[in-house]
């Protein structure tokens, strides 16, 4: 099994049976665009300052499914964090997000983890349905990080947040198990040495509040 980023291993577990995410839900949308930020922030090609970001190196030749996130951090920036996610996840054509999608999603089917088949009803879109070995490889590294005593790593400290944020990650534990999730949870949050992952967690909540009053 190949190794996978932290964006290619949220779009893995997040993407539907059928290869994509629902238009009538946004928050994966803006959870996947958090994780490219926060990806190019890890491996400190981009900076945060305060509220906002910017490049600080050129992109690893080998994350160029990064590109168009760190193209817009580079002509935008120094740029508030929020502003790159609307920019990619709440555009009435979503056609921004759906190339995302793209970029992560050939990787993934050119590392054999997804497969990519024609979809789209109204316009022609590319779908990558989730190949369910590889993803059930990701889900048990993450079980056996959080349910086991030790320090969780970085990468997976970072899937989890993102995951629990999207709603995805309690469906991948028992009943019995999630007494102990929610404890690892509180134990991510608390943790000084977090501190990155729950300051983008919180741009998304942030992100979030200001739609519904927005919309209100």
């Amino acid at each position: 099994m190949n190794h996978l980023s932290l964006t290619q291993e949220f779009l893995l577990c997040t993407l539907s049976e059928k290869g994509k995410y629902s238009s009538m839900d946004m928050t994966k949308g803006v959870c996947l665009v958090a994780g490219c930020v926060l990806e190019l922030l890890m491996d400190g090609v981009v900076c945060m300052e305060g509220k906002k970001i910017f490049t600080v190196a050129p992109l690893l030749k080998e994350k160029d499914y990064l590109r168009t996130v760190y193209e817009r951090i580079r002509q935008k920036g120094p740029v508030k964090v929020e502003s790159v996610v609307e920019y990619f996840s709440f555009q009435f054509s979503e056609k921004n997000l759906y190339a995302l999608i793209g970029d992560i999603g050939d990787t993934l089917a050119a590392a054999g983890c997804a497969k990519k088949e024609e979809g789209g009803l109204l316009r022609k879109i590319f779908v990558y349905i989730p190949n369910a070995q590889a993803k059930d490889h990701v889900i048990q590294k993450i079980r056996a990080e959080l349910l086991e005593d030790g320090a969780l790593s970085e990468d997976i400290v970072a899937l989890t947040a993102l995951l629990q944020k999207s709603g995805d990650l309690p469906r991948y534990f028992s009943a019995y198990e999630k007494k102990d999730l929610k404890a690892r949870l509180r134990e991510i949050k608390n943790s000084s040495e977090n501190q990155l992952v729950n300051k983008m967690i919180e741009y998304i909540e942030n992100l979030f509040a200001m739609i519904v009053i927005a919309a209100t």
